[in-house]
């Protein structure tokens, strides 16, 4: 398995070809996990350094060649599509990802990008509190993220909603919730989200990662 991430473009590619279907899906989420880990702290930095200029910072290179990325060929039917929802201690944020199939050639890697809408801004969405406000109220973590996932539906192509794998991540402020709270929470978004939308979401495709998998990348969540 071949993964690598190059931040002049910001994407990362990994060989499927040889992976079963529940390998796939696992390290698909893994890569998807890996990019919107890079895209937030690109957006961090951002803030942070807002427009000074300072000798040598090649990050200001990449942003830049980030912001001339051409928007997405919506109108491709051979595209495929990823969601990833960030739901941190503060927030959540819904991130779109695209990538063509792959061709069959063992030496060649596919290529996951994240999503520009018709005026090349990179399909994110943000909305506040964290999921982690509802431990006495589960029964709303579906109307919460409901904006979000509307958001994401209406820049994937309804041909292919059915095919696009999407991926609720709970981080830092669900981590400090008992188990029982944070179960209530993912149990409602398991048996409410496929009632409005039809994306490929399954009760492994939500959860509350570790510690463990934040560490696996320079900087995961922002909160």
């Amino acid at each position: 398995i071949t993964l690598s991430c190059l931040p002049a473009s910001w994407y990362c590619s990994v060989s499927l070809l040889s992976l079963n279907c529940a390998t796939k899906q696992r390290l698909l989420f893994l890569v998807l996990l890996f990019i919107t880990s890079i895209l937030l702290l690109a957006t961090y930095q951002r803030q942070l350094w807002g427009t000074q200029r300072r000798p040598g910072a090649r990050v200001n290179k990449y942003f830049s060649i980030v912001e001339s990325m051409e928007a997405t060929d919506i109108l491709n039917s051979a595209l495929n599509y990823g969601i990833v929802v960030d739901c941190g201690s503060s927030g959540s944020r819904v991130f779109v990802y695209y990538w063509p199939p792959h061709n069959g050639n063992p030496h060649t890697l596919l290529d996951i990008r994240q999503m520009r809408d018709s005026d090349r801004k990179p399909v994110v969405k943000k909305i506040k509190p964290g999921i982690s406000t509802l431990a006495n109220t589960p029964t709303q973590a579906s109307d919460y993220l409901e904006p979000l996932l509307r958001f994401a539906a209406a820049h994937v192509p309804t041909s292919k909603h059915k095919e696009t794998p999407l991926y609720i991540l709970c981080t830092a402020g669900m981590r400090l919730l008992p188990e029982s709270q944070q179960a209530a929470i993912l149990e409602d978004l398991v048996m409410d989200v496929p009632l409005e939308f039809d994306f490929l979401f399954s009760r492994s495709h939500a959860e509350v990662i570790s510690g463990k998998q934040e560490g696996m990348v320079p900087r995961l969540f922002t909160s």
